[in-house]
Formats: C-alpha cells, sequence, structure tokens
C-alpha cells in the first residue's frame, strides 16, 4: 500500500479530535485559529526556513485554510460534534465536482466510494435537528472551502515542510486581524491544554498529513480517507462529554469506514 495512504489515515483519526479540543477549550474561533496556525508554523519553520516569498506565493491556500478553520470552529459551537464533524465531511462530493480542475480524474471505483461514505454521513446525522440549522449549514460551507483548498493544492508542487510551514504562517496572517477583534475568550488551564491539543494533533498531524499526501494521492482519496474524523470524533464525544451515538450513527461510522477501507484497497492494486 502506498505510504501516503497510511499517513492520511492517522491524519484522518487524528482530525477527529479538533472538535473535541475546540469544544473544552471556549476561545473565540479567531483565537484558535491563529495560534493553531502561527505556532505549528513556527515549529515547522524550524526544519525548513521562513521564506517570505513562499508565504506570499502561497497565500491563496492560507487564505482558504483560514476560512474553513473559523467556519468550522464556529459550526462546533452552533451544532452538536457530531453533526459539525459529519458535514464537513461532505467535502468528498465537492472534491469530486471540483476533479475536473485537477490531474486527477474521476473513476468508477472514486464514485461508489464516495457513495459507500455519503451513505454513512447521511445516517450519522440522521434526523437532522432543526435548531442546529445554522451551524450545520455553516460547517457545510466549511466542507466546500477545504474541498477548494485540497484541489487546488493537488497542483502544487513543493517541498513538504516548506509549503506546510508557509501556508500555516499565511493562514496565522489572514486570521489575526480577526483575533484582534474578537480577542481570546475564555483563558484557563482547559483551554491552554486544548489549544495546545489543537496545534499538535489535527494541525501538525492531520492538515500537515494532506500537504504531504497533495500531488502523490487523488484529492478524492485524501477528502475520503478524511471521512474518519466524524467517526473518530464520534467515539471521542462518548467519553468526554457522554454522547451516546444513536444505531443511525453506529451503521453510519461502519459505512464510512468501509469507503475508506474500499479506497485504500483498491489503491493497492
Amino acid at each position: 500500500m502506498n505510504k501516503y495512504y497510511l499517513i492520511l489515515v492517522f491524519g484522518g483519526i487524528s482530525f477527529g479530535t479538533a472538535s473535541i479540543f475546540i469544544k473544552l477549550s471556549g476561545m473565540t474561533p479567531s483565537a484558535l485559529a491563529f495560534f493553531r496556525f502561527f505556532v505549528a508554523g513556527l515549529i515547522l519553520s524550524l526544519f525548513s526556513s521562513i521564506n517570505p516569498r513562499k508565504i506570499l506565493k502561497y497565500s491563496l491556500f492560507g487564505f482558504l485554510l483560514a476560512l474553513h478553520m473559523i467556519t468550522f470552529i464556529i459550526s462546533v459551537y452552533k451544532t452538536t460534534i457530531i453533526d459539525a464533524t459529519v458535514l464537513v465531511s461532505t467535502s468528498p462530493f465537492f472534491v469530486i465536482l471540483l476533479s475536473r480542475f485537477t490531474k486527477f480524474k474521476n473513476t468508477i471505483k472514486d464514485v461508489i466510494g464516495s457513495i459507500i461514505g455519503f451513505l454513512g454521513v447521511i445516517l450519522i446525522n440522521y434526523p437532522l435537528e432543526i435548531g442546529y440549522l445554522i451551524g450545520n449549514v455553516i460547517a457545510i460551507i466549511s466542507a466546500f472551502l477545504i474541498a477548494l483548498y485540497t484541489t487546488f493544492l493537488s497542483n502544487v508542487n513543493e517541498e513538504p515542510l516548506l509549503l506546510t510551514s508557509s501556508i500555516y504562517l499565511s493562514s496565522s496572517i489572514f486570521t489575526f486581524p480577526i483575533f484582534l477583534i474578537q480577542g481570546f475568550g475564555k483563558v484557563n488551564e482547559i483551554s491552554i491544554l486544548s489549544l495546545l491539543g489543537l496545534i499538535f494533533l489535527p494541525t501538525l498531524i492531520g492538515h500537515t498529513s494532506i500537504i504531504v499526501a497533495s500531488g502523490k494521492v487523488k484529492p478524492q482519496h485524501i477528502e475520503i480517507i478524511g471521512l474518519l474524523e466524524p467517526v473518530s470524533a464520534s467515539i471521542l464525544a462518548v467519553f468526554i462529554f457522554n454522547e451516546i451515538p444513536t444505531l443511525f450513527q453506529i451503521i453510519g461510522s461502519a459505512l464510512v469506514l468501509l469507503a475508506v477501507l474500499y479506497i485504500l484497497l483498491s489503491s493497492s492494486r
């Protein structure tokens, strides 16, 4: 099996911790986004150096990632963890629609894997709570933004660490003005530990796995494997927030895992 698929599996699982850390932190969306990308960018730049030209060159990616992150954090605050992570994971279907702009074209296996994953997403999110409608709509917007990000990123050929640090630092620049307006929000030991967890797990492992695999793996496959996020988030939510999954959520999670397994097996042939 292609090693980049294994990297993405670890990244997809780590994404599931993001909504947990966000919910626990109580910090403003812009504070979380700014410090998440600024600190992660600085850490990665220790291994690649800071290049202002590259930061400017990849500012579009930084802008899309910043918008995705802020909208995702808002959705976590406005709806349930399960709804937010499931709806943001509809991004594979946007990627398939956008695939004409990449060097990777859809195959019947991509469509089958997406359909299986999509059915899982529907079941996990059934029934949809109308009271969480605003948060759910924002989560779908966040899904479209990360789909744009992944699609455009697949056409970039750059040294992974330099690319990653440049995008993260660019994202922090875009989120900084909003942070100055919104401020920190809640600041205590739990919020600080949650922020550190957000930086090291879903950012340095999760988002970095996407950048490392871009150009080596179809963007459709990157987003389908990303469907592991709502599954791992739902499991964690059981123990941390006592959010017990329904039968539909269990069956839906199984379908998502099946879709990821199908993509992994088809990629090794």
